[in-house]
């Protein structure tokens, strides 16, 4: 009888043994499912060709138009105008011909008409008080 306890003991020990190895056992494979590369696409490259020159654009052309409020600093909006334009133009030589785009082709042109006329109502407003002596007392 005693030997009938023993084996059933050692039996429980083996199965107990191997029931631990085998939860040991799955956290590493789950382990290395889980660390199995990942492709992602990266944000640094746009998903289509002269998309970033549009977006591009688009900032330059919004940031033309608000400088039109800083009076004196309009120059800055003569300079992204023109510089938006030409990001426009070539974004649609690469093929990209979206909204974005569009949006800032117009902004663009906006923004440097607009700078402009703020550039040279600026300089005629100083050239309107040198000749009125007004500079003279400052």
């Amino acid at each position: 009888m005693e030997n009938n306890i023993e084996n059933n003991l050692n039996s429980q020990v083996e199965e107990s043994a191997i029931q631990a190895e085998e939860v040991t056992a799955a956290p590493q494979e789950t382990l290395a499912e889980v660390s199995q590369p990942v492709q992602t696409v990266s944000a640094s490259q746009p998903s289509e060709p002269g998309k970033g020159l549009a977006t591009a654009s688009l900032v330059l052309g919004i940031v033309s138009v608000v400088t039109w409020f800083l009076g004196s600093f309009a120059f800055v909006g003569l300079v992204t105008g023109i510089v938006g334009l030409v990001c426009a133009s070539k974004s649609k030589k690469q093929g990209f011909n979206g909204g974005i785009r569009t949006a800032g082709f117009v902004l663009s042109i906006i923004g440097l008409v607009g700078s402009a006329i703020v550039c040279v109502a600026c300089v005629a407003c100083v050239g309107l008080l040198g000749t009125a002596g007004v500079l003279d007392s400052l």
